[in-house]
């Protein structure tokens, strides 16, 4: 497989944060829903083909308020990781992040559990059951 450059991953960082902010400003409710799914479902595929550890490119959320605070990854130095907000739902910020930095520490963390979860449960779909009837 083909290792993506810097630039070429920045550059699909900007087309996602562009894209989602004109889905966020969608007036009707039911496109705004379909366009941001559709998006963060192309942002979950090119996340996972960065491949798993820290990296330029991939996104990374904390929990925040009702929801999460996503971020992508747009620079990683020996301290501090550079990140660009992605606007989401209610546009939570996270306070892990600082002027567009986190602590490295804290970045590795959030991937590392993300790598885990999806090492975990992969793509799996879970399929509620009903009881048998037991008359």
């Amino acid at each position: 497989m083909r290792r993506l450059t810097a630039k070429h991953l920045l550059s699909r960082v900007r087309h996602f944060t562009d894209r989602m902010a004109t889905a966020y400003d969608e007036e009707d409710i039911q496109t705004k829903i379909e366009q941001m799914d559709r998006v963060m479902k192309e942002i979950d595929q090119f996340d996972r083909s960065i491949g798993p550890g820290l990296s330029l490119g991939r996104l990374v959320s904390w929990p925040q308020g009702d929801g999460k605070a996503h971020y992508f990854v747009t620079g990683i130095d020996r301290d501090l990781v550079k990140l660009a907000w992605l606007p989401w739902w209610d546009c939570w910020q996270s306070s892990v992040v600082m002027d567009g930095q986190a602590l490295r520490s804290a970045v590795e963390r959030a991937v590392r559990a993300k790598d885990r979860g999806r090492t975990i449960f992969g793509r799996q779909t879970v399929t509620p059951t009903n009881p048998p009837n037991e008359n």
